[in-house]
This record gives structure tokens, sequence and C-alpha cells, in this order.
């Protein structure tokens, strides 16, 4: 659940205010205090084995038939230890002890663990479980990802889903009325998506008029969140931004804004990557990206950081724009920390985002950009709202997906105001004319 009990009851509308208070709730949970360090790696795998960890960003399994998926498992290696792979766990091939070993120590601070050879120890099916430290590092090194590990909650939730499946099955198979099954479990939907389609990027459902405004998830909705989820790591991977933290008290303003430009480009490739906006007309493509891509960059540099915050780039904008500007992008962009185990939520708030007219053309209030056909920017972000709706109540319940597009939206208009402080600030530098062609034309210069 996103929320508690008391906020369960509450039908009020959100108001900024009150969602920050919203935010302190949230900070209040410590995830570090569900996670230990266990030796007996064979009996936590035993215990664990039969809820698999299935993220919504976990790439397509290897094959639908399972005879060959057998067959290609008993030749993989574990990357970590090189015992015989269980499957793809966290992002990558691994046995079944490392798996257990990664999920209960992912999120522990490595200080806490101590290394007997400096960090140098060889680790291996038969050395494992000498030093978890080291262990845990190579876990990493081999590009483990912490944030494909499901919390208990979301493990209850998918046990749930599959016992309602196996009530389902039973149903079907012996022509019983849908109706018998257990409300409890149809009820619960929140469980995360895999496509064992080995497509990477494909072309989304085109019949859009098949697209239902009910509340339920179908095949099809599942094929186009995964491969929405794909097309977005595809283009994040192929990009550096380690360059945030490098920024220091002497960094310019303008180079920042330059730097940018990376970021920038990163969104629109993936835009790229959506079937309805390659088919826009080239001019309608570039009034939204103009119009739009300077008030929703921030989701996407909330997911590039790993929903953490950038203390130097913090301090740098303190220094560059104001104190006050700082102190209330941070706080409008932990707004968004909540979804640190839905990613996809925000990958699919870009999409819709993305299709909106006017959305920030406010720069100059008399100016409007003329669409070649705002009827079908109207149509598109109308199915992937739908999706995205759907998405949220597959994940949550029905007063928890209202809150979530309450603060998506009232968040990114709070962001666009600030997009106003910074533009001004912007405008107000001698440097303007030495900016990346596209900095200059989202920020309307």
């Amino acid at each position: 659940m996103m929320s508690d009990n008391r906020y369960e009851n509450d039908t009020t509308p959100l108001t900024f205010d009150n969602l920050f208070s919203l935010l302190d709730n949230f900070n209040s949970y410590n995830k570090y205090d569900q996670y230990s360090v266990l030796d007996d790696d064979d009996l936590i795998e035993e215990i664990t084995s039969s809820l698999s960890e299935i993220d919504q960003n976990q790439l397509p399994t290897l094959s639908d038939d399972s005879s060959t998926e057998e067959s290609q498992l008993s030749n993989l290696e574990c990357r970590v230890c090189g015992a015989p792979a269980h499957g793809f766990n966290f992002g990558q091939i691994t046995c079944g002890p490392c798996k257990a070993f990664f999920r209960r120590n992912a999120f522990r601070n490595k200080s806490e663990l101590r290394c007997q050879s400096s960090g140098s120890c060889v680790i291996n099916i038969h050395t494992r479980r000498h030093c978890a430290y080291c262990r845990l590092q190579k876990c990493f090194d081999v590009e483990m990802r912490k944030e494909l590990i499901l919390s208990d909650e979301e493990k209850k939730s998918r046990h749930l889903l599959i016992l309602a499946n196996r009530q389902l099955k039973q149903i079907l198979s012996n022509k019983q009325p849908l109706r018998t099954l257990s409300t409890a479990l149809r009820k619960r939907k929140r469980s995360l998506i895999s496509s064992r389609n080995e497509q990477t990027v494909v072309n989304s459902v085109t019949k859009m008029h098949c697209c239902s405004s009910n509340d339920i998830l179908n095949d099809e909705d599942q094929i186009l969140l995964n491969n929405i989820n794909n097309a977005y790591q595809l283009v994040v991977d192929k990009n550096d931004y380690s360059y945030i933290d490098k920024y220091t008290s002497s960094t310019p303003f303008s180079q920042f804004i330059n730097d940018e430009t990376m970021m920038y480009e990163s969104l629109i490739n993936f835009f790229k990557c959506i079937p309805e906006f390659k088919q826009l007309d080239k001019n309608d493509q570039v009034l939204l990206i103009k119009s739009n891509l300077l008030t929703i960059i921030h989701l996407h540099h909330i997911i590039i950081y790993n929903f953490q915050d950038c203390p130097n780039l913090d301090k740098c904008l303190s220094k560059w724009i104001n104190k006050d500007f700082d102190y209330q992008i941070v706080r409008t962009r932990q707004y968004f920390y909540r979804f640190i185990n839905y990613p996809l939520v925000l990958k699919l708030a870009l999409v819709v985002l993305i299709f909106s007219v006017n959305l920030s053309s406010w720069f100059d209030i008399t100016q409007f950009y003329e669409y070649k056909n705002t009827k079908i920017l109207f149509e598109y972000q109308n199915y992937y709202t739908n999706i995205l709706w759907r998405y949220l109540n597959y994940l949550f319940d029905e007063k928890e997906a209202i809150k979530v597009m309450e603060i998506i939206v009232m968040q990114i208009l709070r962001f666009q105001l600030l997009m106003v402080t910074m533009r001004n600030s912007v405008c107000q530098s001698p440097y303007c004319s030495q900016y990346h062609p596209l900095m200059q034309s989202v920020l309307g210069l």
C-alpha cells in the first residue's frame, strides 16, 4: 500500500500542503529495517522460492517452452559465484542462494560489513559464504539491481494473485460461473508485470478504439507497458549521467544548462520510440517538445537519479538561482520518491504529458502553438491516460490510484511554476547565445 490507514479513509481533495504532510509519513519508513545478514542461504531460498521476484522492469524470460528454458538454464552459470544458474534475478543470471543473498542485503549500508582481505576476496561456489562484503560488491559489479526487489507487501500481493489465478483455472475447468471467484482475491489487483515477448520494442496497439475504459489491464496493455519500459531503458543505458556528481561551487550556470542537453536528448529519443509520437507531423513533434519538455524533464531526472537527491547539484542551484528555488525543487521532487518501486508509473506519465497541448506556454501568455492536428493529440493523450489509470488500478486500490493521479498533476504544475523562475534566471545570463540550440529552444530564448 502506498499510504497508511489514516490516509486510506481520506476522500477529500489533496492540496499542496497536505501532500507535503504525506511526504513526512513516507520518509519515516526505514527500508533498511527489513534486511539483515543471514548465513543459511539454502534455508532462506527454500522458504522464499515460491514467491518469484518479478518486477515491471524485469526483462522477458528466455522462452515460452518450459523444456527449452530448462535446457538453456542448465548451461548457464551464476554471474556472482559460478554455481548452476537458477534464473534471471534482479537483472542478472544467478543461482538461488545468490538471489536470496542479494534480496536480503542489497539495501544494507556497506559500512556495516567488513572484509578481512581489504575487499579482494575471490567469490565462487565454495567461498561465497566467507565474506558478505565482497559477495555483495560482486553482485553490484555484475549489475544486479536492487530496485527490482519486491517488498513484503508486494510479495504477499503476488502470492494472492497466484492463488486467484489457480482458483480461476479451477472454476473454468469446472465450467462454474466467474462470480464464484473469491471477492477478496479478485480485488487484489496489485502485482508486477513481466512479459514473455522477446521483442525489445514493438509497435503499440494500433486499434486504440479496442482499449476499453474499464480498470482491467488486458494482455495488449501489458505488452505495451513492457515495450515502454524496455524502450526507456535502452535509451537511458546509452548515456553517462555522472556529470551531475562533478559540479562544484565554481561550476558556472551556463555549463549546467549545456550539460543538460544530454538529459533532454535522451528523453526526446525515448519519445521517438513511441509509435504514436513517431506518426505525428514533424512540425507537431517539434512543438510538443518545445512546449512540454522543460516541465516534464523533472520526471526523467528523478528516474535517472534513481529517486535520490543530488546534493552537489542542489548546492549549485542555491547559488545559481536562490535557496528558496532549490528548496522548492527538492521538495517537489521528493513527492515522486514514493514511486521508487514503481518507476514505470513515471515513464507512463512522461508519455501522457508529452501529448499535452500548450502545457508550458507560460513565458508568453499570448503565445499558443498552432498544431496541425490537435484532435489526434487529444486522442493519443486520452489513450495513454487510460493506460496509466488502468495500470494504477492494477497496482493499487481505487483511492490510492486517485491520489497518485492528483500527486502527478499537482506536482507537474508546481514544476511548471518553478521553471518560470529558472527561465528568468537564464534570461539574465550574458551567455544565452552560447547555450546549445536545443536548450535555447526549450527555454524559449
